[in-house]
């Protein structure tokens, strides 16, 4: 439909002007001449008028307003679970019924069909058996849909197991669309013990005690004991029996393990099964860790004597990996006397606060402590954070483990330690943060929990630094010993934290580094390098070549693509084992750089098999829609059929155009002077 409107900026009585003087114009011309009769008579006078009238009209500023509007079907989103659990559900389903259900509503909507798993496929991509499942990807999809205005109503055929991403629950539809979801899948109980996930450290120091934690759930419907064991290859580290009620019930597992050796460690955690248990394929589960040799110096620097710096260099000496020393108070060490730095309440002074800064440029690890004396004012240009505004007053704050930190893992006995722990004297103000700290303690003022960091973890440009916003670490210690005979928890926090700084260091010239340590079977492991010139700025204009070399004489030689400023190779497909990835810079000579990491054959889709409607029905319910089972098809088309949300959206569009500015009236213009013209010389009148 287009709609037409013809508007001036002046009055609309003007117009009448603008008739009276090319109607009055024409008249003089053309009240004496005899010669012209018939037709010439009128047409003549008519084209002298018209070329006057709209000369006059130009005066006005006249401009004409087109306004096209277009409707369009509402878009229906079909999303098709193709993940392994699904696939063949899916497609007895689409083919039985579904496909002539959405045949019918290709009259009330433009229907789209997309497969999905770990990701939304493109349309027309053949997908078999993915082997993990993000329904967080359908809501991503929806919002970033090429013209999600139209998008009314979205169906999701799928048996409700989410295994990777975020839940969509969490995941807000802009659009707000009615969401219907087609459930598939067996969701009878059956009798199961599965190893949910393993945590460990993505890399630990040679000779130090680390913790491996399995997570376990049991769905039994009657009481039920398990042995779980841990292995490293073939050699069985440790086993552990227990006991499960009736019902569904979670636990975690930990195992203490210590680095004896370098290199990356692949351990398989193995859960015994249940009797009359289908699904085994989750009773294990595998995860792989670093371990690396390098003893480091560590240099405590402090503003003045301190407690606090006795116990830690107590605590430190006791560790055969570090070398310790401690500088004299108020003085700054060289910065190549150490690899790791303990600061302790500085700056007091502008000198010090330039050793500070010349540490943190230098990219060197540290850990700082702030006293009641530190000058806050003067750690501005520390990577830190935002420090409160400069205040002699202090405060009492008790440590408070925040929930979601991962960083490290720590047992749960540990975190239960140190919630109880007492006070450190802190600064009173405002204590922010922001996404680069990694906050593992937060303050808590009396029973007031506060989001303000206390303890925390921080890691900007390849220097990683752990801060202490406040004094008294010693006390912990003392009220630790004095309450279970030993300072386990206090123990584990500060050789944590150290051995995370010890695994920093100066970026290498040339570096090879895999995104982690182990992938599952069906995961491209992603490899990138890295070149710094003499000046430290990456550059990628020589050529990289990737040699790949993994058990069983498996060998593959390919070259790195350029991606921005590095090298970048995703290698699909992988069997399981260990691999070794060797890079190879064209340079003479050519630097050379590796990496290793492992893959694993654990299935992910295999770990849980039990189909999740009511994860469906609340998605659903969320969103306005309904759920319905496989063999309520027919019910869902009838619903969508009578949408009332399913309505035409309309597109309306302006356009304005000022005639002055249009060739078209201008060559009326002319054209009507140009013919009277002609016309008149034709019939011999001057």
């Amino acid at each position: 439909m287009l709609l037409f409107a013809f508007q001036t900026l002046a009055s609309g009585w003007f117009l009448i002007v603008c008739f009276i003087a090319a109607a009055g114009l024409t008249f003089l011309l053309y009240k004496k001449t005899a010669q012209f009769q018939g037709v010439w008579k009128y047409l003549l006078p008519g084209l002298r008028f018209t070329g006057l009238f709209f000369l006059f009209l130009l005066l006005l500023t006249p401009f004409v307003v087109l306004t096209s509007q277009q409707e369009e079907k509402p878009t229906l989103l079909v999303y098709l679970d193709k993940s392994a659990s699904a696939a063949d559900q899916t497609k007895e389903v689409y083919e039985q019924s579904l496909r002539k259900t959405l045949t019918a509503l290709e009259d009330k909507f433009n229907v789209r069909t997309y497969l999905f798993a770990d990701k939304v496929y493109p349309r027309g991509d053949t997908v078999k058996g993915i082997n993990s499942t993000d329904l967080g990807q359908i809501s991503g999809h929806i919002n970033n849909y090429r013209d999600s205005r139209t998008v009314s109503t979205v169906l999701v055929v799928s048996d409700g197991i989410q295994n990777r991403g975020v839940s969509p629950l969490l995941l807000p539809l802009h659009s707000n669309p009615l969401l219907y979801c087609i459930g598939l899948g067996d969701t009878t109980p059956v009798s199961d013990i599965r190893i949910t996930g393993v945590q460990v450290n993505e890399s630990v120091f040679l000779g130090s005690e680390f913790t491996l934690e399995a997570q376990l759930q049991c769905d039994a419907v009657v009481s039920a004991a398990y042995k779980i064991a841990l292995w490293e290859g073939q050699s069985l580290i440790e086993s552990q029996s227990g006991f499960f009620d009736k019902g569904s019930r979670y636990k975690r597992i930990s195992f203490s393990l210590k680095g004896k050796s370098t290199g990356l460690k692949q351990y398989k955690v193995l859960v015994s099964s249940l009797p009359g248990e289908k699904n085994r394929a989750n009773n294990e589960a595998t995860a792989v860790t670093e371990v690396v040799d390098d003893r480091k110096k560590i240099t405590l620097v402090m503003a003045a004597a301190h407690p606090d710096v006795g116990a830690l260099k107590r605590l430190l000496d006791e560790n055969a990996r570090y070398q310790v020393s401690t500088a004299d108070p108020g003085l700054t060490p060289n910065l190549e006397s150490a690899d790791i730095f303990v600061v302790h309440g500085m700056p007091l002074n502008a000198s010090q606060a330039a050793w500070l800064k010349r540490l943190a440029e230098s990219g060197k690890p540290f850990l700082h402590i702030s006293s009641v004396q530190t000058k806050r004012g003067l750690l501005g240009g520390l990577p830190g954070g935002i420090f409160p505004s400069v205040s002699n007053q202090t405060e009492e704050v008790l440590p408070q483990p925040a929930p979601d930190f991962a960083e490290i893992v720590f047992e749960p006995e540990v975190l239960r330690r140190i919630a109880s722990l007492p006070p450190l004297k802190v600064a009173y103000g405002r204590w922010q943060t922001d996404a680069g700290q990694k906050v593992f303690l937060k303050q808590r003022i009396g029973n007031v929990e506060t989001e303000y960091p206390l303890y925390y973890f921080r890691d900007l440009n390849k220097q990683r630094t752990v801060w202490i916003c406040g004094e008294g670490i010693w006390r912990w210690f003392l009220k630790e010993t004095a309450a279970h005979g030993d300072c386990m928890a206090t123990r584990s926090l500060i050789f944590q934290s150290v051995q995370y700084l010890a695994v920093s260091g100066k970026p290498k010239s040339f570096e090879l580094k895999a995104s982690k340590s182990g992938y599952e079977s069906d995961e491209s492991a992603v490899l990138q390098a890295t070149w710094l010139d003499a000046a430290g700025n990456r550059e990628n204009k020589a050529a990289c070549e990737l040699t790949l070399e993994g058990d069983q004489g498996f060998k593959r030689v390919m070259p790195m693509a350029r991606y921005n400023d590095v090298y970048r190779l995703e290698a699909a497909g992988l069997p399981p084992g260990q691999y070794k990835a060797t890079a190879k810079l064209d340079k003479n000579p050519a630097p050379f750089a590796s990496a290793v990491f492992i893959i694993t054959s654990v299935l992910t889709e295999t770990t849980m098999t039990r189909a999740d409607h009511s994860f469906m029905r609340q998605w659903a319910a969320k969103y306005g829609g309904v759920f319905v089972n496989r063999s309520q098809i027919d019910l869902l088309s009838q619903l969508l059929d009578k949408q009332a949300t399913a309505r035409p959206v309309v597109y309306s569009e302006t356009k304005i155009t000022e005639l002055i500015h249009a060739k078209w009236f201008f060559l009326i213009i002319v054209l009507c002077f140009s013919l009277e013209w002609i016309f008149r010389k034709y019939l011999g009148g001057y």
